[in-house]
């Protein structure tokens, strides 16, 4: 089973050779591309020396559909450029994928601060609750599914958890309780209660069908 790692990137040059590097670490059969928005720092030239690099029109959802179109492996793995991934990663990704029932999934987050709130926020990803998957989990999908659902609807926010909700009609859609290592960088600059605030509001107001484009106007992207 070969895995198709596939990072959209975007000025990511003091994060993404922790990221990269922790993908080189695994055991198994993958392949690695890092999707590139039109980045003006050195994260191109960073990558490039650990991965097969993609020029891409910028947007999460486009450029990691755009990683889809190139790879080759049964699974694919999208991963933040700002989060590592755990030892063993792929040896428990490809034991759980083995069941021909499942789909796909997500790991659940840890982050790289030690806060007392952040680690809450871990806690709950530690259960496969519906409200608690995003893209910054490493979501991970087989090839003819994501096809099948014709892989992320190219919004501007919101991309994952449209995804998830989807997938969740596939198949077993399954949790690996090992934890994947996000920046908290957000969190940090924005203030973490703040920012969960900003996060909950904004998937409150996606539920609620708000227009996307207005939900984007709440939300900083820039990381």
């Amino acid at each position: 089973m070969k895995i198709s790692v596939i990072i959209p990137t975007l000025n990511e040059e003091s994060h993404i050779e922790k990221t990269l590097r922790s993908v080189m670490k695994q055991d198994g059969d993958y392949e690695l591309y890092v999707v590139d928005g039109g980045s003006a720092d050195k994260t191109v030239a960073i990558a490039k020396r650990y991965a097969c690099v993609i020029n891409s029109q910028r947007g999460r959802a486009v450029q990691m559909n755009t990683g889809e179109r190139l790879s080759t492996g049964d699974v694919l793995l999208f991963l933040h450029a700002d989060t590592q991934l755990p030892d063993n990663a792929f040896r428990e990704l490809i034991k759980r994928m083995k069941d021909d029932t499942v789909a796909g999934g997500s790991f659940y987050i840890a982050f790289d601060a030690d806060n007392f709130i952040l680690g809450g926020v871990s806690f709950i990803t530690r259960f496969n609750f519906r409200l608690f998957h995003f893209g910054d989990q490493g979501i991970f999908v087989r090839r003819d599914v994501f096809q099948k659902i014709c892989g992320y609807k190219e919004m501007p926010i919101m991309e994952d958890y449209d995804f998830y909700k989807r997938l969740r009609n596939q198949g077993k859609v399954i949790l690996i309780r090992l934890p994947v290592i996000s920046s908290a960088r957000r969190f940090i600059r924005k203030g973490v209660i703040r920012q969960l605030l900003i996060n909950k509001f904004v998937v409150l107001a996606y539920w609620v069908g708000l227009d996307i484009q207005t939900i984007k106007r709440f939300y900083d992207d820039k990381r």
